[in-house]
């Protein structure tokens, strides 16, 4: 071998200078963003969006539980907190619920109003074909 073999070769824009340096910076970032623990408040929007969703035959409830979701949620992501994607989630399934909770809304109230609405004949006729059914 001889000197011309070390010599530094020009900077063909693919050096790697500092190569291992850099990817081992990138690394420690990705791995400190992974195991950064979300907020609370992702987690409460989270939990009270799915809730709301379960629990959309009960309407009151499940609307209560998707108005608490959206604003835990929206906080996390206002403040940028972390757990940005545990709030999306949790905004999506709030929004999700309180949709359902008002359609539950509209279903039972027109039900109610309309069996209201019924005269006394018209209502023992209805229970008499319900009783009938079976």
């Amino acid at each position: 071998m001889n000197s011309e073999d070390f010599k530094k070769k020009p900077d063909d824009g693919f050096t790697q200078a500092n190569t291992t340096q850099d990817v081992q910076r990138n690394l420690e970032q990705i791995q400190s963003r992974s195991t950064e623990q979300p907020s609370g408040f992702a987690i409460a929007g989270l939990v009270c969006g799915i809730l709301s969703i379960v629990c959309c035959c009960v309407w009151y409830i499940s609307g209560i539980l998707g108005i608490l979701g959206l604003v835990f949620s929206i906080m996390v992501l206002v403040k940028k907190l972390p757990g940005k994607s545990l709030a999306i989630a949790g905004a999506i399934c709030a929004g999700i619920g309180v949709i359902l909770a008002i359609i539950m809304m509209v279903i039972v109230l027109s039900v109610t109003h309309s069996l209201s609405s019924m005269s006394p004949e018209e209502l023992r006729s209805l229970l008499e074909t319900i009783e009938n059914m079976d």
